[in-house]
């Protein structure tokens, strides 16, 4: 249940933050990928992991009141931890590269910089949180199979 807790906290401040930043004007983050060329605007990325937020705090929740087992709360706490550093290091990424753009230099020839490389390491830490999730899962489900 504090899982819960703390993702529906976070979500709840992720909002707030969007909000605020929409404010502001600001500059797009514009994706090339495979072809494909994706703009993604702040509030967008702020309102989509809100919405990653508030689904893992529902998860938690309906597991806490409708499975008999309860999911292990040890293995939820990491996923929140390795959840909040992965958005915490796409918001330093995005503003960084924001920054960047801003002031006219190329981000392309800027790569020994360290907050280029927080915008895959925090995809890797949200990603892992959310493999965290999936283990914990399973293991409620098996311990559950296995009491029966």
């Amino acid at each position: 249940m504090l899982s819960a807790k703390l993702f529906a906290t976070l979500a709840i401040m992720q909002v707030a933050l969007a909000l605020l930043g929409s404010k502001t004007p600001s500059k797009s983050f514009d994706v090339y990928f495979h072809a494909t060329y994706f703009v993604i605007g702040h509030i967008h990325l702020m309102g989509l992991t809100a919405l990653a937020s508030a689904c893992f705090a529902l998860i938690y929740f309906a597991a806490s009141r409708w499975v008999l087992r309860p999911l292990n709360n040890s293995l939820g706490i990491a996923h929140f931890v390795l959840a909040l550093a992965g958005y915490i290091l796409l918001l330093v990424a995005i503003y960084s590269i924001r920054a960047m753009t801003a002031s006219g230099e190329p981000v392309g020839r800027v790569v020994n910089h360290w907050h280029v490389l927080a915008f895959p390491v925090g995809v890797f830490c949200f990603l892992l949180g959310g493999v965290t999730l999936a283990v914990n899962c399973a293991w409620t489900t098996i311990a559950a199979f296995r009491s029966r």
